[in-house]
């Protein structure tokens, strides 16, 4: 984490400062935040000292003091050279195999290429810089320190620039960890990686200033920034040796790392005092330099390689595991045979289907496990998959009652009962690519008529829970009729008539839901929970013309009126003749189509439209609206059950998706037919055919007079209106008898019955 600070310079530091990433470790708080500290000192401290000391003289060439310096650095720029082209051929033998966008994809190959492309860029700097030395392109500065204590030194101002790029990348490499799942690198030692980068500039100005306590302030703050950052890089090198088979090497190569960095520090004090000679120390530098980048190149290669081969390895073994997992316990029976015929591969579901175990199904001959009379064809069907050719499905019994002739323990245990099953068949393959077995793969029939029964009991659920919700319905709107008669104040009887309305539009929901059930169990073969169609003479021009007029007198659940302001509600069917038809069925499919035009059409207009043709005994009537209309993708899923256009129009209008499916299945009742032609932004064209006589006879029901509370319109809108109870001449009070089992309903018929005297 970045840590707060007021803003100014400290700011821009903190800025400037590389922080970790997300997914980055931090197995030491404490020390991360030290390093960083450090990393900041230093930076304020190289700048102080580079504006307030003064840098001791340069001298261009060095091949006077040593003679044979040039060699030591021509041998260090030719190992560099040879880094570089390794790491180069690689980069492009990588590209040239086309694995670069594998490896890309690949987080784990990813941080192999990352490694890559670091490697060259710090073989191509060292070379640079030893070749510009060997060249004597340099500066190279007296060391001031050394000799204010009579001793002498050289310092190469290329050579700490190399140190300075050299050792942040290094050691980030060595701290890289897997990419997290974003695709994004992860580390462990950045903040001491930077560190060391950063404390290698004031190592190299405290040699070369002019000013006694800023030579020995730059030289331990140094020190104290390498133990800081050794602590970190040892902490995570106890870790990082836990990690995986890779885990130990990269533990000893950071270590390895770590010593070097001591030894070189070790090395770059002694020429202060005069300990050793100022080439001894340089030579030193370039034997260490060329053999310690190389030999760190080679560490990570193998270090990286071996974990590339053990994470591979690892995750073919766990796609191996979920295969065999996946087969063992997948819901379809799978079953396998070797090249002669026998099994040798048998997952739960076959067990369940068949109750023989997989031990004592490996080996049988898988013709003793079918019924008789498709052996031959599975046969056929085996022979022709190990052979490679296109197979094609296979119908067949899986009868385990055939093995009982092969001794097999519980055989007498075995179900006797037939799984039908349908076959394909997979060529299995081993590592050269010869098939070494078939892998049967099988649907079980007998699930189908599973789920039929499931959707049976689930229509038969919401048939009786509905039918049991409309009692205490009815029996609640009768009491809030009761209720709003008698109340008086204008408070209540708001709040009264707001609880009815919810009460009608809940009434509403269930009768859909139990017409919708009912109509799912005829089709079914269930028995229907109630009454048959009605063979009424229906007169579809008055039904569409009561039809309009209801809807433009109704309004919706939330209070606003259903046809909107802008749109025009027009019927221009004048005369159509007389049909054979249920009368209030009828009404609520028209009504269906009227509304649901009216719910999606916010301008323009809705027209009715009805046509005739006596030859072919049909009537069409059309329900056209300039609606927002339906997409293409959509025409055949709105009229099924609980569906809508999309899930933004289930959320912007109101219903729950039954109109539609309810008026197809009350019109194919009739013995016609439903269609809609739509075109988005235009509008939508519901056409209904119903025959003049019903084409499909249905038993005759006895015409009786509906109830209001028996049977409600559609939207529940509408109140029919109650007949006087006829005046008796007689002087003896009529005698009414009530006969319900909800007490509430009594308590309403009671209430009502009071009005009269009865």
């Amino acid at each position: 984490m970045v840590p707060k600070v007021e803003p100014g310079v400290l700011s821009m530091l903190w800025a400037v400062l590389p922080q970790h990433v997300p997914g980055d470790v931090v197995l030491t708080p404490i020390a991360s935040k030290l390093n960083n500290w450090c990393s900041m000192v230093c930076i304020i401290m190289a700048i102080a000292a580079h504006f307030c000391c003064d840098y001791h003289e340069t001298r261009l060439a060095v091949i006077d003091e040593d003679p044979t310096m040039p060699l030591f650095l021509c041998f260090s720029a030719t190992m560099a050279f040879y880094g570089l082209v390794f790491e180069t051929g690689l980069g492009i033998c990588i590209r040239i195999m086309g694995l670069q966008a594998c490896d890309e994809e690949d987080l784990t190959l990813r941080r192999r290429l990352r490694l890559n492309r670091k490697m060259v860029i710090e073989f191509s700097l060292l070379s640079t810089m030893y070749t510009l030395m060997a060249c004597d392109m340099q500066v190279v500065h007296k060391g001031w320190i050394a000799e204010y204590y009579g001793g002498h030194q050289i310092v190469y101002s290329f050579r700490y620039i190399e140190w300075v790029c050299f050792a942040p990348i290094v050691l980030s490499i060595s701290g890289s960890l897997d990419h997290a799942p974003d695709g994004s690198p992860r580390n462990g030692l950045m903040p001491s990686s930077l560190l060391t980068g950063i404390y290698c500039i004031i190592s190299w100005q405290a040699l070369v200033v002019t000013n006694f306590y800023w030579s020995w302030a730059l030289i331990i703050w140094a020190f104290v920034s390498f133990f800081v950052a050794s602590y970190e890089q040892f902490y995570f090198a106890l870790w990082v040796k836990d990690q995986g088979a890779s885990g130990p090497v990269r533990a000893a190569m950071l270590t390895y790392l770590v010593v070097m960095l001591g030894i070189y520090g070790v090395v770059y004090l002694l020429p202060i005092q005069g300990w050793i000679s100022a080439t001894l120390e340089n030579k030193f530098y370039c034997l260490g330099d060329v053999s310690f980048k190389i030999g760190t190149s080679v560490m990570l290669l193998a270090t990286n390689d071996l974990a590339i081969g053990t994470e591979m390895r690892r995750r073919a073994e766990a796609a191996a595991d979920d295969l065999q997992r996946l087969i063992r316990t997948a819901s379809v029976p799978i079953l396998g045979v070797d090249t002669a015929g026998h099994i040798n591969q048998w997952n739960m579901k076959t067990e369940d289907l068949t109750g023989l175990s997989g031990a004592e199904a490996m080996g049988l001959p898988l013709d003793k496990m079918l019924g008789e009379s498709s052996q031959a064809a599975a046969k056929a069907f085996v022979r022709s998959a190990l052979a490679g050719d296109e197979t094609g499905t296979l119908e067949t019994s899986l009868y385990p009652k055939g093995v009982q002739e092969l001794g097999v323990a519980s055989a007498n245990e075995l179900r006797t009962n037939k799984a039908m099953l349908v076959l394909s068949a997979v060529p299995r393959k081993d590592k050269r690519g010869d098939i070494k077995g078939v892998s049967l793969v099988g649907c079980d029939l007998t699930e189908v008529a599973a789920y039929r029964e499931a959707e049976q009991r689930k229509m038969r659920f919401m048939a009786v829970v509905s039918h049991e919700l409309r009692s205490p319905l009815y029996g609640i709107i009768g009491l809030m009729d009761q209720l709003c008669d008698t109340e008086e104040q204008e408070g209540t009887l708001r709040f009264l008539n707001m609880v009815r309305t919810c009460a009608n539009r809940l009434l509403d929901l269930v009768m859909n839901i139990m017409e919708m059930a009912t109509m799912a169990c005829t089709h079914d073969g269930s028995p229907a929970p109630t009454k048959s169609l009605s063979h009424d003479r229906v007169d579809l021009s008055r039904i569409l013309e009561e039809v309009a007029l209801l809807v433009k007198c109704s309004s919706d659940k939330g209070g606003r009126p259903l046809v909107k302001t802008g749109v025009q509600l027009v019927n221009e069917v004048n005369s159509l003749p007389i049909i054979e038809a249920d009368t209030h069925k009828c009404t609520q499919v028209f009504f269906n189509l009227v509304t649901n035009a009216c719910k999606f059409t916010t301008e323009g207009r809705i027209t009715l439209t009805g046509v005739a043709d006596p030859e072919k005994q049909w009537v069409e009537v059309s329900v056209t609206d300039t609606g927002q209309g339906i997409a293409r993708g959509s025409l055949e899923r709105i009229f099924q059950p609980f569906e809508q256009e999309n899930n933004s129009a289930i959320r912007g209008h109101q219903g729950i998706g039954l109109g539609l499916s309810i008026a197809t299945e009350l019109v194919k009742a009739h013995g016609g037919s439903i269609k809609v032609e739509s075109e988005l932004d235009v509008g939508s064209s519901f056409s209904v055919w119903l025959p003049i006589v019903m084409s499909e006879p249905v038993e005759a029901r006895a015409k009786a007079s509906r109830k209001p509370n028996t049977e409600a319109s559609p939207q529940s809108a509408s109140v029919e209106a109650e007949d006087k109870p006829s005046v008796h001449v007689a002087n003896r009070r009529p005698v009414i008898l009530s006969v319900d089992n909800d007490e509430l309903n009594q308590q309403v018929v009671k209430r009502i019955l009071s009005e009269y005297e009865v």
